[in-house]
C-alpha cells in the first residue's frame, strides 16, 4: 500500500490506461473478432474471383503468373488475419468467462475514482484542525508592532 501512495503522477496514468485497455479488452473484443471475420470473408471472396478470372479468360504465361502473384499476396493476407482471429478467439474465451456488467462496472466505478483522486490531489484542501494558526499570526502580529515601535524611535 505504501509503494502505491508513493507512485508519480506518471505512473498513475499508466494505472489509467491499463484500466482503460481493460474495459475496451471486455468491451469489444467481440466487435473485433466479427470485423476481423468480415476481412476473412472479403479475402475469401477476392480469391473466387481471381479463381474465376482464371478460369473464364484464356491467360498466356506473363498474365496467369501476374495472376497467381496477386492470388498469393491475398493469401498471405488472409493468413494474417486468420491468425489474428486465432488470438481474438482465445481473448474471447477469457473475456466471455469473466464478462459481465460488474466487471466493466467496477472498471469504469475504478477509473472515475482515480480521476477524483488525482483531481483532489492537483488541488488539495485541509481543514486546520486546531488553532496553532492563531499563535502564528499573533506572532506575526508582535513583530509587525515591534517594527512600527522601532521606526518610531529612531
Amino acid at each position: 500500500m505504501q509503494r502505491i501512495a508513493r507512485r508519480s503522477t506518471d505512473e498513475n496514468m499508466n494505472v489509467k490506461d491499463l484500466m482503460k485497455y481493460m474495459l475496451n479488452l471486455f468491451d469489444n473484443t467481440s466487435k473485433e473478432l466479427s470485423a476481423e471475420y468480415d476481412k476473412l470473408s472479403q479475402k475469401d471472396m477476392e480469391l473466387s474471383d481471381l479463381d474465376h478470372y482464371i478460369e473464364i479468360h484464356k491467360l498466356r504465361a506473363g498474365d496467369l503468373a501476374k495472376v497467381g502473384k496477386l492470388r498469393k499476396t491475398v493469401r498471405e493476407e488472409r493468413r494474417q488475419i486468420k491468425y489474428n482471429i486465432e488470438m481474438l478467439e482465445v481473448i474471447k474465451k477469457f473475456t466471455d468467462k469473466y464478462n459481465n456488467k460488474l466487471i466493466t462496472g467496477d472498471i469504469i466505478q475504478n477509473l472515475k475514482e482515480q480521476e477524483n483522486l488525482i483531481q483532489k490531489q492537483q488541488n488539495p484542501r485541509y481543514k486546520y484542525r486546531t488553532n496553532i494558526l492563531e499563535r502564528l499570526e499573533a506572532k506575526d502580529n508582535d513583530n509587525q508592532d515591534s517594527d512600527i515601535v522601532q521606526e518610531q524611535k529612531e
